[in-house]
């Protein structure tokens, strides 16, 4: 995302940076709030967006990696911490060849599930094989193109560890009937931070079972609740009121009801599960705090989706500009006594195939 052109192959990080300048010596010692920036603007990101997208529709999609590395980059290098902003190293080659792989398995899922019904159990089959693959691929990959102060992040996630835990408490969650998914969740969650490192420290992630439990259990119980109540109300207006129309109005105002809820109870998801994972995970003297609100991302995400709607797709830009600005505002690094130097490492290239497959299938692992 930065605006800077990049070399032909992604630099290896060997500076060793602090990660914030120092105290001064007669400044007492203590946690140091970084507060995430995020400078970009709706209109500069118009301008790649719209470029983007008919480039893209020109070149038949060719053009969607190089518009993804546009997209990051310009991202990236507006979101600052402590003044610094972070930098994104992909090149669109590696990305154009994964996407092709993505496109490629896409095209056999769709013949298996819509016509060659007998390529299905195979289908099935390569799917469960991949999914950890999947999972691992893109992590790595995000993480190895992704670097701060010349550092490049690193993702050490292995294909068999990752198939024992997303499987083992896959089957955890079904012989329990869906009681253990807190606990899936909560351990997919644990591998992906604690397999991440920045400068060879690691991550570290304290959150358990039972706090993902209660969130799942409230939002459960919201959704069930709201449905029940949009249902009586709707209920009550149809038996004042019958005849084919008003049938057709109240079915309506049910379905638009019902996904009211569900974008509610998402909300509410999200922001629990994003403060929960953030608020338990420390890199070595770094914790972050994140202060997101079910109230404040409802009313983001609403005011989105009728803009979008309104303007036929037009205000796009401005819905992901503010979210970002949103997130970032909501979001600190706490710096806890002296800061140590995260050192650089040398890095290896990292296939795209995997992060373009987990994007295209909406494979989303991520913490």
């Amino acid at each position: 995302m930065s605006a800077t052109p990049q070399p032909s192959s992604p630099p290896v990080a060997t500076a060793v940076p602090r990660v914030m300048s120092g105290r001064p010596a007669d400044e007492p010692a203590g946690p140091r709030e970084m507060p995430l920036q995020f400078t970009g603007s709706a209109a500069e990101y118009f301008r790649i967006w719209i470029v983007n997208v008919c480039l893209t529709l020109l070149t038949l999609g060719i053009f969607s990696a190089w518009a993804k590395v546009r997209k990051k980059r310009y991202f990236y290098s507006h979101t600052r911490l402590d003044g610094t902003p972070f930098q994104y190293l992909g090149q669109p080659i590696p990305i154009l060849k994964g996407r092709i792989i993505a496109a490629m398995l896409l095209g056999l899922w769709y013949a298996g599930t819509h016509y060659v019904v007998q390529l299905l159990p195979v289908v099935g089959v390569l799917g469960f094989v991949l999914a950890p693959w999947v999972l691992v691929r893109s992590a790595a990959f995000n993480a190895r193109y992704s670097a701060y102060r010349n550092i490049t992040f690193e993702f050490k996630g292995a294909y068999w560890s990752a198939f024992k835990m997303l499987y083992g408490w896959a089957v955890i969650t079904l012989v329990t009937f869906g009681l253990g998914f807190s606990w899936w969740q909560q351990r997919i969650k644990q591998y992906m931070v604690t397999h991440f490192s920045y400068g060879g420290v690691r991550g570290e992630f304290g959150a358990t079972g039972r706090q993902f439990l209660r969130t799942y259990f409230i939002a459960g119980l919201l959704m069930a609740l709201g449905g029940a109540a949009v249902g009586m109300m709707i209920g009550a207006a149809a038996w004042s009121n019958r005849g084919q129309a008003a049938a057709q109005t109240h079915f309506l105002a049910f379905t638009v009801g019902i996904y009211a809820m569900y974008v509610a109870v998402f909300a509410y998801t999200r922001a629990r599960i994003g403060n929960l994972v953030w608020n338990h995970t420390q890199l070595g003297p770094l914790k972050f705090q994140s202060r997101l609100t079910a109230r404040s991302l409802l009313a983001l995400y609403l005011t989105n989706l009728l803009a979008i709607a309104a303007s036929l797709g037009l205000l796009i830009p401005w819905a992901v500009i503010r979210t970002h600005k949103y997130r970032a505002a909501r979001f600190s690094v706490m710096a806890e006594g002296e800061i140590s130097d995260f050192a650089g490492r040398g890095a290896t290239s990292v296939q795209a195939a995997g992060a373009e497959v987990g994007e295209l299938f909406d494979f989303d692992m991520s913490i």
